[in-house]
């Protein structure tokens, strides 16, 4: 039996654990339809249940209308219209997204996901034969060992 060396010994500090973490990208999930999509976690400001929506005349299709947040008018838009995804969401869930300098946005989606720690490194580029989603929201791929993750543009979204 031999002995192993000292200088062969690796040992995992607190400082390499937070390397890593730091190296990963926190994503909120959720479905649209079939859809796994993701957004960055420092993007998401809160998840709500069922909230008054009030309609808002002659708005874009896509926008359900406003709703208010503690004193703070929120845009609520049906994620589902503005992807082009073919299914209709029973507003259940208001994903509360910021906007870089604007207000908050609502997204209504169906169900939420998981929290997932995402590898900058894997990430790859929008497949050009992506159907049943408007892919010039889709800003990346992220291939999970059982389905792929499409991460969302939020702010050519919210635009």
């Amino acid at each position: 039996m031999e002995l192993a060396k000292k200088e062969d010994i690796v040992l995992e500090t607190k400082e390499d654990k937070a390397l890593d973490y730091a190296q990963t990208i926190t994503m909120v999930t959720f479905y649209i339809g079939d859809f796994l999509l993701g957004i960055p976690a420092e993007k998401v400001v809160e998840i709500n249940k069922e909230i008054e929506i009030t309609p808002v005349p002659l708005s874009e299709e896509h926008i359900l209308g406003i709703m208010n947040l503690r004193g703070q008018i929120v845009t609520v838009i049906d994620l589902a219209k503005k992807l082009k995804v073919n299914f209709e969401v029973t507003p259940k869930l208001n994903l509360i997204v910021k906007d870089e300098g604007e207000a908050s946005v609502s997204f209504v989606i169906e169900e939420i996901g998981e929290i997932l720690e995402v590898l900058p490194a894997k990430l790859e580029k929008t497949p050009d034969k992506l159907e049943g989603i408007a892919k010039e929201y889709v800003k990346n791929v992220y291939q999970l060992p059982d389905r792929l993750l499409l991460i969302l543009d939020v702010e050519k979204i919210i635009q």
